[in-house]
């Protein structure tokens, strides 16, 4: 309800009364009265207010508001053209920062990156545009790079990016040898050129050849030529994986959005996209203790938090997860484990320490060639 809010000298108040106004709360003070009035009651005796010496106090409801409003309008079209002209400067790009010390592959990627619509001062892309722009500069350039990650900083674009190199221009005559990577048995030999010096299931060390580019008659080289082969081996590693009993993890997602936020008598009301769970640093743009309300501006990126309490065998189960993704990742991406083993298992207070065995079936290729 709007009321008004009148201060009223004590002697006046019987004769304020007969003019049959409604009198919602009244609050009694040494020389004065403040009479809480409906909108027709105030209109009633506020032409009597340099009579009875009658002065507008306050306004209760949204009219106080209104009036609040009205008489700062201009401090709030300022300031709501301050908001976008904010909001619209940290969505342009002002600087790109590529990482890689390859002046060539700099420039490559700059060239890119202003074909699929990244430049100086142009907007910021959404999270989407983005991996679309990964995945077009990575398929248009697959000989020269291998990875590329686009990160946004404020107004700024991180660029990093991972030179593909080739161990070996493959479309050379030179000649060469197919050696063991490491240290292996062989499971799986394609030769397409070449000759073939061990057969399946040998064991070979690294270096060793597999497939020669020396090609003999009688025990004398006649020619050299540039042997082609993919060859598979296993391979044996042992990983050491410490795991808590306690797991506590926040996983930051690619996904971050900017808001704007509006406290309203203790209520929030957002513009912009909330996360179910979210770190954020808040930019207060409007606040003061008297105001029942504030805006401010917020940065938030979403996180996933796992919390996590395991017993001795689930912490193990956990333990040889980590272990074997640890592993899969420092290989090649077609290999495979074939079979695994628990060498030591140690339970501590608070973690448990884990020694396993693996036996991998991975690409054990590598070219040498052969001097002259």
């Amino acid at each position: 309800m709007n009321l008004y809010v009148i201060k009223i000298n004590n002697k006046y108040l019987n004769r304020i009364i007969r003019y049959n106004i409604n009198i919602y709360k009244t609050e009694k003070y040494n020389n004065y009265f403040l009479l809480y009035l409906d909108r027709d009651s105030y209109n009633k005796i506020i032409k009597y207010k340099k009579i009875y010496n009658i002065e507008l106090y306050d306004l209760k409801g949204f009219i106080k508001y209104k009036k609040i409003l009205k008489d700062n309008i201009i401090f709030f079209i300022m300031f709501f053209l301050g908001i976008m002209y904010l909001i619209l400067l940290s969505n342009i790009i002002f600087k790109i920062d590529i990482r890689t010390s390859n002046k060539e592959i700099k420039e490559l990627v700059l060239k890119e990156l202003n074909k699929n619509g990244i430049g100086l001062y142009k907007f910021v892309k959404s999270y989407d545009e983005k991996e679309k722009i990964k995945k077009n500069i990575l398929n248009n350039n697959k000989s020269k790079l291998e990875w590329i990650e686009i990160t946004r900083k404020g107004s700024i674009y991180i660029v990093n990016v991972e030179e593909r190199i080739i161990k070996m221009n493959n479309d050379s005559d030179s000649p060469c040898d197919i050696v063991s990577l490491k240290n292996a048995i062989i499971m799986s030999i394609n030769a397409k050129s070449g000759s073939i010096e061990k057969k399946l299931n040998d064991y070979v060390r690294k270096g060793e050849v597999i497939v020669s580019g020396n090609i003999k008659h009688k025990d004398e080289v006649v020619s050299k030529i540039k042997a082609d082969a993919i060859i598979y081996g296993e391979t044996w590693y042992n990983v050491h994986v410490s795991y808590p009993f306690s797991y506590y993890e926040k996983i930051y997602t690619n996904n971050s959005s900017k808001r704007i936020k509006i406290n309203f008598f203790n209520k929030n009301i957002y513009f912009g996209k909330k996360y179910n769970d979210e770190d954020i640093k808040e930019y207060k743009l409007v606040y003061n203790k008297y105001l029942p309300f504030g805006i401010s501006l917020e940065r938030a990126k979403e996180v996933i938090l796992i919390d996590d309490i395991y017993t001795i065998e689930e912490a193990y189960e956990e333990g040889v997860k980590l272990a074997k993704s640890k592993l899969l990742s420092s290989l090649p991406k077609d290999s495979k484990i074939l079979n695994q083993k628990k060498l030591k298992i140690i339970v501590n207070d608070s973690t448990i320490d884990i020694d396993i065995f693996f036996k991998v079936y991975e690409n054990i290729t590598d070219i040498r060639k052969i001097e002259e």
